[in-house]
């Protein structure tokens, strides 16, 4: 028996090694699977993505009118003229108050005419006769040089003539300031309602060319003109865009024929993309804009409405996203409600 026992001991002890083996090898596997575990980051909504937070709403508002511009300076000159011809009324003779003392004050206009009559009734020898001398010592008569004019008063000497009166400049009357106009109410998503043409022109063509050359030139040189060819193909310029707001679901539709129907902040619905790719999508509203992400077999689209602030412009904006795409494609395209 004691030879047994000590046969079975060298056995007790391997079984024992592999134990603590085995123990070992399981601890320094969960530790790494632990610490793995702690370094992976949580997965961020492409719907919180800060490019679409950086896209402004109302952005392409109309113009609004300009106030009203000052009256010119001539045309303030030329009423200024016009004051100064009628404004200052023209000196008025004093009757009976001669401004010399040496002038003898005029006589009275019926004093005149009563001598005018006596003149008459005695034959008027004394007018018809030669005229009477003045006297020494009596004043001048006037001559033609002295008589008085229209703007010099009766026994006033027109060198002692008082200034004109100064011209007082009217005061302008200030323009009123332009009413401003009333601010618009909030944009809700029933505002999307319609159907829009495409009016971005030649301009947003180019601009999408250039975008597209910015990711294709990130990629390998092997690989540009494929994925230039692909990227133009899955992003034509899409003519007509048509939403339909019936409640929280809309549906958007365009002209190349990809739509999608989906409840507003609510779960994922199921589409196709242009070529015939199965689609994930979901719907957002977030500050007044429609956000709408898909995604499909190698990549991901979000696209952003945003109104004008009469609601008449739509833009759509695009970001194409891909783990084989170093730089994301995005561009905008804008729309004219019919």
């Amino acid at each position: 028996m004691p030879n047994v026992e000590i046969a079975k001991l060298p056995m007790a002890r391997k079984t024992n090694n592999r134990s603590r083996q085995t123990a070992w090898v399981l601890s320094v596997a969960l530790t790494l699977l632990s610490s793995c575990k702690d370094e992976q980051k949580p997965v961020a909504d492409p719907l919180d993505d800060p490019w679409v937070d950086a896209i402004e709403t109302g952005s392409d508002e109309p113009i609004a009118s300009p106030p009203a511009e000052p009256v010119d300076s001539g045309d303030r000159a030329q009423a200024l003229a016009l004051a100064e011809v009628g404004s200052p009324p023209e000196a008025q003779p004093t009757e009976g108050v001669p401004t010399d003392p040496a002038m003898p004050a005029p006589a009275p206009a019926s004093a005149s005419a009563s001598a005018s009559a006596s003149a008459s009734a005695s034959g008027g020898t004394a007018a018809s006769s030669t005229a009477e001398a003045p006297k020494p010592g009596s004043p001048a008569q006037p001559t033609a040089d002295t008589q008085p004019t229209a703007d010099t008063p009766a026994g006033e000497d027109p060198a002692q003539a008082p200034p004109p009166a100064p011209v007082v400049e009217p005061t302008p009357t200030p323009s009123p300031a332009p009413a401003k106009p009333a601010s618009p109410a909030p944009i809700t998503s029933a505002d999307f309602h319609g159907s829009f043409r495409y009016v971005g022109g030649s301009s947003q063509r180019a601009d999408f060319d250039t975008a597209l050359e910015a990711t294709v030139n990130a990629l390998n040189g092997a690989i540009r003109g494929l994925a230039r060819k692909r990227l133009a193909a899955t992003n034509p310029v899409e003519g007509t865009v048509n939403i339909v707001v019936a409640g929280d679901k809309v549906t958007t539709t365009f002209e190349s024929g990809f739509n999608a129907s989906c409840v507003i902040d609510g779960g994922t619905a199921k589409s196709t993309d242009i070529e015939g790719g199965k689609l994930q999508v979901r719907l957002r509203w977030k500050n007044g804009k429609l956000i709408q992400h898909m995604e499909g077999r190698g990549g991901a689209r979000t696209i952003v409405y945003v109104l004008s602030a009469d609601r008449k412009k739509l833009t759509v904006h695009h970001k194409i996203t891909s783990d084989r795409l170093p730089v994301p494609l995005t561009y905008r395209f804008s729309y004219s409600r019919n």
